[in-house]
C-alpha cells in the first residue's frame, strides 16, 4: 500500500463539471482548513440529504491526507450507502463515474471493517477503512482502539457528524488524535440540540440546495379534523376539545400531542390523506413515488402498516427486530418498486436514499429538530431530469395531523422555502453581482446588477543572483530558475498575490497534485465564494427575517443608506436585494480598502469574516427598526 496514495495519485477535481457546486466549494474549503491554514482543530461541514455528502466524502482525501483514511458511519445503512459509492469493483462507483479518476487501477484500496474477521494484514493493504461506530466500542477486543496505533489513520472522516459527541465516538477520536478530523451533517447540531466541536468551515443551505435543483422542494399538508374530541383515563363519557384541555388545566400539551400520536382515528385520518397524495403524485407519471411513514415504536408501526393495508395499499415494515433475511428481503421491496409505503421507526431515519420516497407520512411527535430534519430528509433526494414527467416528480410532500404540534419545526422548513424562491429570483439579476465602481450603476436597469471581473495585475519585480562558477548544472540551474522565476511573476500578476505567496503556491505544485497543479482554479474558486455567499446567503436571509420582497423598495430609507459611502446605493438600484447585493459589495471594498480585482489573498480571508459579521449586523439593525 502506497502511504501516499492520496497525494500522489492524478484527480479530475477542480474542473469536473459533474461535481457539484457544494462539494468543490466544501473540498477547497477543507483544503485550505488543514493544508494552507495548517490547523488541528475538527473540521465541520454542513451539506443537506440529497446535496452529495457521501460523493464529497470519496474526495475529500485527495491532497489532503498523508495516510490512511478511516470512515465512520453511525449505522449499518449508512455504511453501506458509502461502501457501495466507494466500491472499485463496480463500474457505479462515484470516483469514475464522475471521471475523478479515469484509470480503474487507480482506485483506492476500499475495506469494510469487520472486527475480528478483518486480520492486519488485510488492514495494512487499504487506503480508506470503513466502518459503523458499533464495530469501534472499546470494550470489544476486536476494536481498532486495541488493535492500531495513534497515528494509524491521517484523517478520519465523521457521516451524520452530529453523533460525534457520543462517548464511543470520543474515545476513538482521542485515540486517533493526530488525524486530519472531518464531520459531515445535515445539521450542525447533536442530538441533545449542543453544537458540535470543532470550527465550522463550510455550510451549503437547504434553500441552496432547492434553488439549484440539487433536492425536492417541499409542502406541507396538516390533517384538521372538523373537531377534536379528547378523553381522560379511558373515561369515554366525559370528552374534552383540545382548549378545554388547557383552559381547565387538565392536561398539557405534550400529553395532547402523545394522545393524537397514539389514536388509531388520528392515525387512520393521516394514512388515508397521505394515499390520496400519493395517489396523485402518481398520476400521470412513470414515477415509482412512495410514501415513508414514522412511527413511535414497533407496535405503532405494525398498526400503521396494517391501516395501510387495509386500504389496499402495499406496505413493507422496517425495524431493528427484523432478521437479517427479512430486513434484506424488504429494502429489496423498496428499491424494486414492490411496495409503495415504507412504515418505519428510526432505522431510515437518516443514510438511507432511495429517490421515489416523495411523501413522508408523521405518526409520532419530535422534540427537536435534528430528527425531525433527518426524517423528512428522507423525501429529498432528487429524481432526475431524464425520469421526470411532471413538476410535482421533484416536490415532497410532508402529511401530518395539526394537533400533532409539530408547527414550530416547520416553520424552518418554511423558511428555507422563502429563501429559495428569492436565491431563484436574485440568479435573474445576474450570476455576478455588482460593478466595483458606482459611477457605472446609472448604465444599468434598475432590476439588474452586475458584478465587472478583470484581469489581474500586480507590478511587483523580481530577485535575481548570480553564481561564482558557471558549470552545467548551474547553467541547468539557471535555466529552471528562469522558468520557476518567470511562473512566478505570472502567478502573481494573474492572482494579484505577493511574491511570497507565489512561491508558496510554486513548491506546492511541483509534487504531483492536480489542487496544485491548478492554483488559478483554487483560489479564483475562492473569489467566486464570496459571490456565491452575498447572492445566495446573506441578501436571502436578511429579506426574510426582515419579511421584505426581493423586488420591493422599502430599504431606500434605511438608515444604512445614510452614509456617505453608501448614499448613492439606492439612487442607483430600485430594489431590496440588489441594494442589499450592492451595499455588501461596496463594503467589503472600503474595508478592505481596494477593488476586489486587487485584492491579495489575505484580503479575501479578511472578507469573508468582515461579510459575515456585517450581515449579523444588518439582519439586527433591521430587526430592530421593526420593533421601534
Amino acid at each position: 500500500m502506497n502511504i501516499n496514495y492520496f497525494r500522489d495519485i492524478e484527480t479530475n477535481i477542480l474542473e469536473n463539471e459533474s461535481l457539484r457546486e457544494p462539494q468543490k466549494q466544501a473540498y477547497y474549503e477543507v483544503y485550505e482548513h488543514f493544508i494552507r491554514k495548517e490547523s488541528d482543530k475538527h473540521a465541520i461541514v454542513v451539506l443537506p440529504t440529497g446535496v452529495g455528502k457521501t460523493g464529497l466524502m470519496s474526495i475529500l482525501p485527495y491532497n489532503i491526507s498523508s495516510g490512511r483514511v478511516l470512515i465512520i458511519a453511525p449505522q449499518l445503512t449508512v455504511k453501506d450507502t458509502i461502501v457501495k459509492q466507494l466500491d472499485s469493483s463496480s463500474s457505479q462507483n462515484f470516483l469514475t463515474k464522475l471521471g475523478i479518476i479515469t484509470n480503474p487501477h487507480n482506485l483506492p484500496q476500499m475495506i469494510e471493517y469487520d472486527g475480528e474477521n478483518t486480520p492486519q494484514s488485510i488492514l495494512d493493504m487499504a487506503n480508506i477503512v470503513i466502518t459503523n461506530i458499533q464495530k469501534l466500542q472499546s470494550r470489544n477486543n476486536s476494536s481498532l482502539l486495541r488493535r492500531l496505533p495513534k497515528d494509524y489513520f491521517d484523517m478520519i472522516i465523521i457521516d451524520e457528524g452530529h453523533h460525534s459527541a457520543a462517548k464511543t465516538w470520543l474515545e476513538n477520536l482521542d485515540h486517533f488524535s493526530k488525524a486530519k478530523v472531518v464531520k459531515i451533517t445535515a445539521t450542525p447540531y447533536r442530538s441533545d440540540n449542543k453544537p458540535l466541536s470543532g470550527e465550522l468551515i463550510y455550510k451549503y443551505k437547504l434553500s441552496q440546495a432547492m434553488a439549484k435543483g440539487y433536492v425536492k422542494s417541499l409542502e406541507k399538508f396538516d390533517y384538521i379534523p372538523q373537531e377534536l374530541r379528547l378523553t381522560i383515563d379511558k373515561n369515554e363519557d366525559k370528552t374534552y376539545s383540545v382548549q378545554e384541555i388547557l383552559d381547565l388545566n387538565l392536561k398539557d400539551n405534550d400529553w395532547i400531542t402523545r394522545t393524537v400520536a397514539y389514536s388509531d382515528d388520528c392515525k387512520r385520518d393521516v394514512v388515508l390523506e397521505s394515499i390520496a397524495l400519493l395517489n396523485e403524485k402518481r398520476r400521470g407519471t412513470t414515477v415509482p413515488h412512495k410514501i415513508i411513514a414514522v412511527a413511535s415504536n414497533i407496535d405503532e408501526a405494525i398498526k400503521i402498516e396494517q391501516m395501510y393495508k387495509d386500504q389496499g395499499v402495499e406496505a413493507v415494515i422496517i425495524h431493528s427486530d427484523l432478521g437479517e433475511f427479512e430486513k434484506r428481503r424488504a429494502f429489496s421491496d423498496i428499491e424494486n418498486n414492490r411496495v409503495k409505503v415504507v412504515v418505519n421507526i428510526n432505522m431510515m431515519g437518516e443514510g438511507y436514499d432511495h429517490k421515489y420516497l416523495s411523501v413522508a407520512a408523521i405518526f409520532r411527535v419530535f422534540k427537536n429538530l435534528s430528527p425531525y430534519e433527518q426524517f423528512i430528509g428522507r423525501i429529498l433526494r432528487v429524481i432526475p431530469d431524464n425520469e421526470v414527467v411532471k413538476a410535482s416528480d421533484n416536490i415532497g410532500s410532508v402529511v401530518v395531523h395539526k394537533n400533532l404540534g409539530l408547527d414550530e419545526l416547520w416553520e424552518y422548513y418554511k423558511r428555507q422555502l422563502q429563501e429559495s424562491d428569492i436565491i431563484k429570483e436574485l440568479k435573474e439579476f445576474d450570476d455576478e453581482i455588482i460593478p466595483e465602481d458606482p459611477k457605472k450603476i446609472g448604465e444599468l436597469s434598475e432590476a439588474r446588477v452586475l458584478d465587472v471581473g478583470g484581469a489581474f495585475d500586480n507590478g511587483q519585480g523580481e530577485l535575481r543572483k548570480s553564481s561564482y562558477l558557471t558549470t552545467e548544472l548551474i547553467k541547468e540551474n539557471q535555466r529552471e530558475e528562469k522558468e520557476r522565476n518567470e511562473k512566478i511573476k505570472s502567478l502573481q500578476e494573474l492572482l494579484n498575490i505577493s511574491k511570497n505567496e507565489a512561491i508558496q503556491v510554486i513548491d506546492q505544485a511541483d509534487s504531483n497534485n492536480s489542487v496544485h497543479k491548478r492554483p488559478d482554479l483554487f483560489y479564483n474558486e475562492k473569489r467566486k465564494n464570496i459571490d456565491v455567499d452575498i447572492r445566495e446567503r446573506y441578501v436571502p436571509e436578511i429579506l426574510v427575517a426582515a419579511n421584505l420582497e426581493l423586488d420591493g423598495s422599502e430599504l431606500k430609507d434605511n438608515p444604512i443608506f445614510k452614509a456617505n459611502n453608501y448614499r448613492w446605493i439606492p439612487q442607483r438600484i430600485k430594489v431590496n436585494g440588489g441594494m442589499l447585493a450592492t451595499y455588501f459589495n461596496h463594503y467589503l471594498k472600503t474595508q478592505i480598502g481596494a477593488a476586489k480585482k486587487d485584492w491579495t489573498l489575505e484580503d479575501y480571508d479578511q472578507a469573508f469574516g468582515l461579510l459575515d459579521q456585517q450581515a449579523e449586523y444588518v439582519k439586527t439593525f433591521l430587526a430592530c427598526e421593526g420593533e421601534d
